[in-house]
């Protein structure tokens, strides 16, 4: 009876339908608006929490919605704020954490908390409320301490970047990082799973210019990792701990819209986080773009705007010369915002609106990261073919990886959903540069693993792919 309900509970996440969902209407045309202000974040549960800026009254309001696991649905939260531009940001133990620029003519700083997104602690003004502060962005390291970003306008000094350090609801410090006219956006990015303090940001000073810094003491110092000439920096921060690698092997990717439009992908990794490669990850016009969790040494996923289409990709890295786009969404799509965490290796959580006469519509999408494996494979363009059967898999899972260049030798890794390597499987040749594996449910010790989703890693000289499969012992 055990076994029939994992298995159920497997084919459910295997086949589930992922279309877009109405979940809620706006008098707002910034209801999403800043890509580094995320508007929505998950909890360990998979519950999903949203905010977004509405007009009520002629004044602006925050609101909320919520997916709630249990029930299956999407319900509004009995919840609202007077201001604009939220952002949310969410700790180890699910403590959601809210971010927002006040209505008052000098626009304040404030912030919130809760740990089921219905009751708020009374909010908090952390700015200087004598000057214009604005564009709140925000998130949580491993100590449970929220590091914040904000612009702060000042008219005998133009404007400032400043930073403050939150525990729980209490102010830490604040801090003026720079003084700089025309600061435009900011990035902010912690450790995925809150295994590290170690903080990233990257600042946009005007249209043509952008830095990337690190520090890892709250901003009594930190050190500049990247510089360009570009917009929109994003940034993604997480460990490789697959073995024999220990944890403090930290990646860092960094994107960003470059001068001829190009979205741009940087690679950096400790122990000194110099760049280890810098290429074009999207060709053409791109206008806007935002990115999901990274899971070293596989990937991840971001979103970016091109021709009024909004595209999921997916990107296994500069090393690997290869991305594909997983969805696109054609329907006139404007201002998308992407869950970052908490970290998931399957899926992406995000959100956009569309225009609806005088209001905007807001949608979500749940998309899977991966493939499933099959008799067919459905990602061609890359090199070679990975196909394999049966899935999900009691016994054995046969795989086949057929080659255009005979020269080349596949390779096959096994991860779990922690992106921890599991196996690395020995291939036999067949014929017509053909190549057999199997993979027997065991980890490198010969030991079975435990059923689950797990992700086959195909690689073939510059070119990568990834599969998902479920296995079930007996």
């Amino acid at each position: 009876m055990k076994k029939q309900v994992i298995l159920l509970v497997l084919v459910f996440y295997a086949v589930i339908n992922y279309a877009q969902t109405l979940i809620a209407t706006s008098n707002s045309p910034a209801a999403t608006a800043n890509q580094n202000q995320r508007k929505i974040v998950r909890d360990t549960s998979g519950n999903i929490y949203v905010v977004y800026a509405d007009i009520y009254n002629q004044e602006n309001v925050i609101r909320g919605v919520i997916f709630d696991t249990g029930t299956g649905e999407w319900n509004n939260a009995p919840f609202l704020f007077n201001g604009k531009n939220p952002t949310l940001s969410i700790s180890r133990n699910g403590q959601i954490h809210l971010l927002f620029e006040s209505n008052d003519s000098l626009t304040k700083i404030r912030c919130t908390s809760s740990n089921d997104f219905l009751n708020w602690t009374p909010e908090l003004t952390i700015s200087d409320i004598q000057v214009i502060s604005r564009l709140p962005v925000a998130d949580v390291d491993s100590a449970g301490k929220i590091n914040v970003f904000w612009i702060q306008t000042n008219n005998s000094s133009g404007e400032s970047l400043i930073y403050t350090c939150l525990s729980g609801d209490s102010l830490i410090e604040r801090k003026l990082i720079t003084a700089k006219n025309n600061i435009n956006n900011i990035a902010i990015a912690n450790h995925l799973q809150y295994f590290k303090n170690d903080l990233f940001f990257g600042i946009q000073f005007n249209q043509d210019s952008i830095q990337f810094f690190r520090s890892v003491d709250h901003l009594d110092s930190y050190a500049s990792i990247y510089s360009a000439k570009g917009s929109q920096p994003c940034i993604t921060y997480n460990s490789w701990w697959t073995d024999p690698y220990p944890v403090d092997i930290n990646f860092v990717r960094l994107l960003y819209i470059a001068e001829d439009s190009q979205l741009m992908e940087i690679e950096s990794q400790s122990p000194d986080y110099t760049v280890c490669s810098s290429d074009v990850l999207q060709n053409g016009i791109i206008d806007y773009v935002c990115v999901d969790d990274i899971a070293p040494p596989i990937g991840y996923s971001y979103l970016f705007m091109q021709n009024g289409i909004l595209y999921h990709g997916f990107s296994y890295g500069n090393f690997i010369n290869y991305s594909t786009i997983m969805d696109t969404i054609s329907s006139n799509p404007i201002l998308p915002s992407v869950a970052y965490k908490t970290f998931n290796f399957s899926f992406v959580d995000f959100i956009w609106m569309e225009a609806n006469g005088n209001d905007y519509n807001l949608y979500y999408k749940h998309d899977p990261k991966h493939i499933w494996v099959g008799l067919e494979d459905k990602e061609p363009g890359k090199g070679f073919s990975i196909t394999g059967q049966p899935n999900p898999f009691i016994d054995r899972l046969f795989l086949k990886v057929t080659v255009n260049t005979p020269t080349l030798l596949p390779e096959i890794q096994i991860f779990n959903s922690s992106s921890e390597l599991i196996n690395i499987l020995d291939g036999h040749f067949t014929l017509m540069r053909g190549y057999s594996f199997i993979w027997d449910g065991k980890d490198q010790k010969g030991d079975k693993v435990k059923p689950g989703i797990y992700l086959v890693l195909c690689t073939v000289g510059d070119k990568r792919t990834a599969r998902k499969v479920i296995y079930m012992n007996r």
